[in-house]
């Protein structure tokens, strides 16, 4: 099997090693009018496509997961301080950028920091995100909106509000009773959510803590009919040093519907540029996947344009996303996730997204 996914990695990438970066002249256009917001959209090249939501399973119905990331600092940069009508125009300006450049589902911080960016009896308002009580329901407006668009819309949860080493907020509401207790009352009062998801924030413990957590927020996602993913770091030695048991989630029913690692390196990865650490990485989570689960790819869209010291691959090449796609797709991954909105409208990094865009349509 490794042999076989080696020799199909091999003839990929070398499709796409001779590519040298570019400029592209059609980046400048990615810049439109400014439609009566702070925020400009941006239109994609190409035609634009309809979008629909899927059960997010590349296996023969056309779907492939084709996600952005919005994370709590693309909330304070384009949607923190707006009255109500200021919040919608701002978020329907994103899902326009978003489905007309071809996602159709977006991963949204709802909890980040211990809070919460919808009316709850257990997490305080957001002040990361929100400022505080705005005095209306931005997920309720956020869901109609993604919708209204045909995008999926999942709910993105930091479980522990874990950052920096520190818990955030008040520490005394981090309990596992909580965390599901949350999930259950996201689910309860919004059941236009098609998902719930956690990334990659999870306090040094043994992985039966986490275990059992995730146990419980798969059965509490079930009992509504909603999916439940986990976005882990794309190192399986460094998940499993946190106590991340991404093993036994992929080869025991019962703990998750799909994962998404987060391999952030090229296959130029090094001093030399020669180690190539992201099909590496890709490797060794295929093989992890004893279930067959749907494993999509958390793509590092922030680094294009703008390079990362330890990986010269990231500046070598402005094919790296398509190439990335296109390994991933000849092992049987069935979709990506791009971290995250703010660099998705940045023109730094629209020649990646172009040469992407080219095999998305």
């Amino acid at each position: 099997m490794k042999k076989k996914l080696l020799l199909i990695l091999m003839a990929t990438i070398l499709c796409f090693s001779a590519v040298p970066a570019a400029p592209v002249e059609a980046a400048a256009k990615l810049q439109a009018e400014n439609v009566e917001s702070t925020q400009s959209v941006l239109l994609s090249p190409y035609a634009e496509r309809t979008v629909s939501p899927a059960d997010g399973r590349n296996d023969g119905d056309g779907f492939e997961m084709r996600g952005l990331w919005i994370s709590f600092l693309d909330w304070q940069k384009y949607l923190k301080g707006y009255d109500e009508a200021g919040f919608r125009m701002q978020f329907h300006n994103m899902c326009i950028n978003a489905a007309s450049q071809g996602i159709n589902s977006l991963f949204v911080h709802v909890r980040s920091h211990n809070d919460a960016v919808y009316p709850s009896a257990i997490y305080p308002w957001s002040e990361e995100m929100l400022g505080g009580d705005p005095g209306y329901d931005p997920l309720a407006i956020m869901l109609e909106e993604a919708h209204s668009f045909g995008l999926q819309f999942h709910a993105w949860i930091n479980p522990y509000g874990y950052r920096n080493g520190q818990l955030s907020g008040d520490p005394a509401i981090v309990t596992g009773e909580n965390i599901v207790g949350g999930v259950e009352e996201l689910l309860t009062n919004y059941p236009e959510i098609d998902g719930i998801h956690f990334d990659d924030y999870f306090i040094p413990a043994d992985k039966e803590v986490h275990n059992t957590l995730i146990a419980a927020v798969y059965t509490c996602a079930h009992n509504h009919g909603k999916v439940f993913g986990i976005s882990p770091a794309g190192g399986v030695d460094a998940n499993t040093k946190l106590g991340a048991d991404v093993a036994t989630w992929l080869s025991v029913p019962g703990y998750i519907d799909y994962i998404c690692p987060q391999i952030y390196w090229t296959d130029h990865y090094g001093k030399t540029g020669t180690t190539p650490m992201f099909s590496q990485r890709a490797i060794r989570w295929t093989e992890l996947n004893k279930l067959d689960l749907p494993i999509y790819m958390g793509l590092a869209t922030f680094y294009c344009g703008y390079g990362n010291s330890t990986d010269p691959g990231w500046k070598m090449a402005n094919t790296n996303l398509l190439q990335q796609v296109s390994v991933t797709r000849a092992m049987g991954w069935d979709g990506f996730i791009q971290f995250r909105y703010e660099y998705f409208v940045d023109p730094v990094t629209a020649a990646e997204r172009m040469n992407l865009d080219k095999i998305l349509h």
